[in-house]
């Protein structure tokens, strides 16, 4: 892979590339288990001017507020950052800090305590599309929906992708979280021609364990939303690692905020399922997207 530079943390599409599937997307998840309050942001472009969206999902008193916003027509992201209504994400320090403002009262600022991470599944020769994250702190105030003003100090995790997911290689669930003093992880299941396939990495104070294999075991209710995760994962250096989760809250259509277990250590995160899509393929022939 090509070294990051300042710049991808901005914009990668010109507005003159039609391309449909083309999607480019800024997220920002934390959580502060000791005030009990943990939120998701994500803003998402698609090209040629088609808008821009955001979304947020908010965990407090043990309950989920959700919002949807949309850009005006035309509207693109500058090299800083992406907004859409009053949610912004802003570059602070290229590759390291950003700023997140989500309405009157709500400034946050995340501090990546890593450098930028990639991994890829070119080995199930499958690409899901190009991104890079990291994991750090978050801090700032949070208002919630009953005004509410909170000061916030908890532990985030930040994503950029960009480009066209390969449609072989399709996202089936993914979590992550983390517990703290460079203890992370983030595992993501996809379905590809090959079978079933898992990509992502445990880290440990400094030491990356690669995902090689995983089994979920993800309890849902009625709707489909995440209860609980029994998540186990190999790594290709041999380490056999289980995590299990407790969904906090969960959106229909959105995240579900976890608290996670890792022998004696103690965290936080998301997981989320990716549902199946049924959409007409070629020669008439329905398939799962």
């Amino acid at each position: 892979m090509p070294a990051l530079r300042a710049f991808d943390d901005g914009p990668h599409l010109s507005t003159g590339d039609n391309t449909p599937d083309w999607r480019e997307s800024w997220a920002l998840d934390w959580h502060d288990r000791a005030a009990g309050v943990a939120a998701v942001y994500r803003v998402q472009t698609a090209p040629a001017g088609r808008g821009t969206q955001a979304r947020s999902w908010i965990l407090a008193d043990g309950g989920i507020s959700a919002r949807v916003e949309t850009a005006r027509p035309g509207a693109q992201p500058d090299s800083r950052g992406a907004q859409a209504g009053g949610l912004g994400l802003r570059v602070l320090v290229p590759l390291r800090s950003y700023s997140v403002a989500a309405g009157a009262g709500t400034e946050l600022t995340y501090t990546s305590g890593t450098d930028t991470i990639r991994f890829s599944m070119s080995g199930q020769r499958a690409e899901p599309g190009e991104h890079y994250e990291s994991f750090g702190t978050v801090a700032g105030t949070v208002r919630d929906d009953g005004g509410r003003l909170t000061e916030i100090a908890g532990l985030g995790h930040y994503r950029h992708s960009w480009g066209m997911p390969d449609p072989s290689a399709r996202l089936v669930r993914s979590v992550h979280g983390t517990f703290g003093g460079g203890l992370f992880f983030t595992v993501s299941e996809y379905l590809t021609p090959a079978g079933t396939v898992a990509a992502g990495y445990l880290a440990d104070d400094g030491e990356f364990h690669g995902v090689e294999k995983a089994r979920f075991g993800v309890e849902t209710d009625l709707l489909g939303r995440p209860q609980g995760i029994d998540l186990m994962i190999a790594t290709a250096d041999r380490r056999d690692f289980r995590i299990l989760g407790t969904v906090t809250a969960a959106a229909v259509d959105g995240p579900g905020f976890t608290e996670f277990s890792l022998g004696r250590y103690r965290g936080s995160g998301v997981i989320e399922m990716h549902p199946q899509r049924l959409t007409r393929g070629l020669c008439g022939r329905d398939r799962l997207t």
